[in-house]
């Protein structure tokens, strides 16, 4: 006796629906979460085959997915224009790591006029527009990733790569807003570069190069967590800020996630939204944690647990030991006014200091 295919689905269904009304809801629940984990690295991998995707544009469409073509973010051809990453920074031992990139005139004049102008609505910390009475623009970031922003960027930027001009700013009347902003950091806006969009580890004109390694060793020694490619960002300077309008500026952004401990991304699961992958501006953690573990076939084995740890496969002992000797170049005084940039007090720059230069030292001390 034959049984057609909807007589036999729908005996199924009916028996299903029966046995389902017998089970308790929360066995339910934890049975339909336990199959879509197990569900995730088997058809992941067959998705993946089926559409020909490359890692990188899975994860571009993660981003992308839901937003409108005018908000997604555009992955530049490395191929464009004269990229540029890391220019040889002759002064390092005279950089002013105070003031940073941006230079005392740079710095935002706490006794003018701030007015607000705007919510900018990227990204998880709060961040709002400002204007001064200068016509200048400002970016005011509020949060935990302040402090440790505004001190990352001078280290970096002291190694020779770019970098936002940042200040933090303990405490600000702005007009229009709710009351005085507390512990913010400033940054320029519109301070004549273009943002062309994006560049991701994996993909961009620098692979292989000493230079794209001592960047991601700077990311290992600030503990900079939050390594997912929307935080690189690539620049075109305003054409009469330079005679090479054909430049592409290549660099990190967002360094917010630093000066903590990095975690494990599978140590916890959090909803809504991701789980943390760390901490940030957590000195006595970022002090006591593990920096480098060891040399495995002539690569550095660094201590990292945070977001794309792909980026820190693979780095050779001597580009990782070029970045620790230029780093050795800084001053403890150096060190210690990136910090007090932040506005670390004393017993967490002299903490700071202290670990940096172990970590230095450990770099340096590679073979």
């Amino acid at each position: 006796m034959l049984i057609s295919p909807e007589r036999s689905f729908g005996a199924s269904r009916q028996s299903f629906r029966q046995g389902v009304s017998m089970i308790p809801r929360q066995k339910i629940l934890s049975v339909t979460f336990v199959l879509a984990i197990l569900a995730v690295p088997v058809f992941g991998p067959w998705m993946t085959g089926i559409s020909g995707a490359t890692a990188q544009q899975k994860k571009h469409y993660d981003v992308n997915r839901g937003k409108s073509a005018d908000e997604k973010p555009t992955i530049v051809d490395p191929g464009e224009g004269h990229p540029v990453l890391w220019e040889q920074p002759a002064d390092i031992a005279s950089r002013d790591l105070f003031y940073g990139p941006g230079g005392r005139e740079g710095a935002p004049n706490l006794s003018d006029k701030f007015t607000f102008t705007g919510r900018d609505t990227k990204g998880t910390q709060l961040k709002i527009y400002v204007k001064d009475s200068q016509n200048r623009e400002w970016i005011v970031k509020f949060g935990p990733e302040a402090r440790p922003e505004t001190t990352a960027t001078r280290i970096v930027w002291a190694m020779g790569y770019h970098t936002d001009k940042d200040y933090f700013v303990r405490r600000v009347h702005i007009e229009g807003w709710k009351g005085d902003a507390v512990n913010v950091r400033f940054k320029r806006r519109h301070d004549g570069f273009k943002d062309l969009g994006l560049w991701t580890w994996e993909h961009n004109p620098f692979n292989g190069t000493r230079e794209l390694d001592g960047l991601k060793v700077l990311m290992a020694l600030l503990n900079n967590w939050d390594l997912k490619y929307t935080n690189n960002k690539v620049l075109r300077p305003n054409k009469k800020s330079t005679e090479d309008q054909d430049e592409r500026i290549y660099y990190v952004s967002d360094l917010g996630a630093s000066f903590g401990k990095t975690g494990s991304l599978a140590r916890k699961l959090h909803f809504p939204g991701d789980p943390p992958a760390g901490t940030k501006d957590k000195p006595d953690q970022y002090a006591h944690q593990s920096f480098i573990h060891g040399v495995d076939n002539g690569a550095v084995h660094f201590h990292y647990k945070g977001k794309d740890r792909s980026a820190m496969r693979g780095i050779p002992v001597e580009n990782a030991r070029w970045m620790g000797m230029m780093l050795g170049r800084l001053s403890d005084k150096q060190l210690a006014d990136a910090f007090r940039a932040g506005g670390y007090d004393d017993s967490e720059v002299r903490l700071l200091v202290q670990a940096m230069r172990q970590r230095v030292a450990e770099l340096q001390n590679l073979r």
